[in-house]
């Protein structure tokens, strides 16, 4: 299959109307493709004709290109050229294989923990299992260290909860006194003089 590229389309040129200007200068057709902008859907002024075979395309460059287009007002010509790329048609979608899907997500998460698992330690001083933390080293690892009893022990062991909170209504009493305080206090008018305060 061959195809060629028309330009200087217009909108009162559909497929139909340039199969039959090609079958008025002698020359079949298999299809043609207007090409439109994919966002606006305005017409792109140019379109593809495909012939079936090479010699009936490079024909059509020779004979065809530059005369008049028959049933055009104001008179256009053909603008004809090969086309540089044509894409191949693919009968079918390509097949999803979910066996492949599996084993590649498999294959990713048994990467995933191996590389985690590695990352466990058994510490013999502790007879526990720890996990090293990114960016430690076997020469760094450490054991945890052992917390006393004192350090565990309750930092305010005897906490009045009605005195605690008489303390914050009181502080909180203040800071909403000194708020208002600070405030404008409304003009009768706009054109009322501001009194400093004293």
């Amino acid at each position: 299959m061959a195809s060629l590229w028309m330009g200087d389309i217009d909108e009162s040129m559909n497929d139909t109307f340039i199969t039959q200007a090609f079958q008025t200068m002698g020359e079949s057709v298999r299809s043609v493709k207007i090409i439109r902008n994919r966002f606006t859907g305005a017409l792109a002024g140019y379109c593809f004709v495909e012939f079936s075979s090479q010699e009936t395309a490079s024909r059509c460059l020779m004979n065809i290109n530059g005369k008049v287009i028959a049933g055009t007002n104001p008179p256009k010509r053909f603008k004809l050229k090969h086309a540089l790329y044509t894409k191949p048609v693919d009968p079918s979608p390509p097949v999803r294989d979910p066996a492949a899907e599996y084993m590649q997500a498999f294959n990713y998460y048994t990467q995933q923990f191996q590389q985690m698992l590695s990352n466990w330690k058994y510490d013999p001083k502790s007879n526990a299992y720890s996990y090293q933390q990114y960016g430690y080293t076997a020469n760094t690892w450490q054991a945890p260290e052992e917390i006393s009893e004192e350090a565990l022990e309750d930092p305010i062991p005897q906490l009045d909860v009605d005195e605690a909170n008489n303390e914050f209504m009181a502080q909180s009493e203040e800071l909403y006194d000194a708020l208002i305080d600070c405030q404008y206090q409304p003009l009768d008018t706009v054109t009322s003089k501001v009194v400093p305060e004293a």
